[in-house]
């Protein structure tokens, strides 16, 4: 977390103490590019041209107090850590400062090269865990609305089709109630294949266990599992060697799974064919899945990896936009990234990166 550079803002109309904390926070260890303000107005100014991992700001300064800086940044940057430090050791000053949602309050008397690193870290801490509370809370907002919607759907159709069924047993009407038995078993085959994605996106949260793995030998289960589909839609997946990893096999395999899956299922009326490929690059290896199909919009490149997110144009296809952010998971669970690129030729590209054995 304090390995990589920091932005930090020190916001102090005296020049003295924006120096004395310039000169601890360099001699503490941490590696910081700082900026400076030197009233409120400066403060909010820069925190809107620039993003920063902390913001250091003074009780007193003109434009008004510090409760009043907490306030205006957080309005507007609410993820911000802030750490508020003051001339004056005042108790209520600290606990209305932490309610205003201040990650810190120093008086300056107290301040070293040990306190403020320890000052900052726990902040970017604090920040870090803010951050994981609001990304959950979001996506059990977006759970909420699956549950809402993509389950109840099937379940009305379930409750129609059974009425049909009793109507046709009725009647009598032999033809029209395999009919409607097929699509009751089609609704709720759907059904259990979006409570089983919904449980496959919730399983990747879990650790997982890692070791030297053959990218090949995850590929091979993919292929696999998708035999059926691959032979019904007379699909090419072709598969350069590939390097081995650390990883866990059995979420790579899902991981692959997926985005060839993608391939198959996104290729509009043409023959689908998939490429797998590999480069490596020192301890980082960059695997390529690229496809012909339908291809991605620049602007939707990076939502599409977003949960329940999937593009208008697709609408008619179905899945439940929970693919491609299983994909992420497993990716960042490896410690790597994904991103989309579009194919020269059409189609997609879908690039992530893993450790190398």
């Amino acid at each position: 977390m304090t390995s990589a550079k920091l932005r930090l803002l020190i916001a102090d109309d005296d020049d003295g103490d924006r120096r004395h904390l310039r000169r601890l926070i360099r001699g503490c260890g941490l590696l910081c590019e700082i900026d400076e303000a030197l009233d409120l107005a400066e403060a909010e100014a820069a925190c809107e041209a620039r993003a920063y991992d902390c913001a250091i700001i003074d009780y007193r300064m003109p434009g008004g107090n510090g409760l009043k800086g907490i306030v205006a940044i957080r309005e507007r940057h609410p993820l911000l850590p802030i750490v508020m430090v003051t001339g004056q050791g005042d108790e209520l000053i600290a606990s209305e400062a932490i309610k205003l949602g201040a990650a810190d309050y120093v008086p300056k008397s107290q301040l070293s090269e040990g306190y403020i690193a320890h000052v900052i870290k726990s902040a970017l801490r604090k920040a870090e865990l803010e951050r994981i509370v609001t990304d959950q809370r979001e996506e059990l907002e977006r759970f909420g609305h699956v549950l809402a919607h993509d389950l109840k759907t099937p379940i009305h159709q379930i409750r129609y089709l059974v009425e049909f069924i009793e109507r046709d047993l009725e009647e009598g009407n032999r033809e029209q109630l395999r009919t409607n038995r097929d699509r009751l078993l089609a609704t709720a085959r759907r059904m259990e294949d979006l409570i089983n994605t919904l449980q496959s996106y919730s399983m990747t949260e879990k650790p997982i266990e890692v070791s030297v793995i053959s990218l090949d030998g995850a590929v091979e289960g993919c292929l696999s599992n998708l035999a059926s589909e691959i032979s019904a839609r007379g699909a090419t997946v072709s598969c350069d060697p590939l390097p081995l990893v650390r990883g866990n096999l059995s979420l790579l395999t899902q991981l692959f799974q997926n985005l060839v899956g993608n391939g198959l299922k996104y290729c509009g009326s043409a023959s689908p064919e998939v490429l797998i490929s590999a480069q490596s690059d020192g301890p980082e290896v960059t695997v390529s899945v690229s496809d012909n199909g339908i291809g991605v919009p620049p602007p939707e490149m990076q939502r599409i990896f977003q949960p329940f997110q999937r593009l208008h144009r697709q609408a008619e296809i179905e899945g439940t936009g929970l693919g491609l952010a299983i994909c992420r998971k497993i990716v960042e669970r490896h410690g790597g990234r994904i991103w989309c690129e579009a194919r020269p030729s059409g189609g997609s590209i879908f690039r992530f990166t893993l450790n190398a054995a």
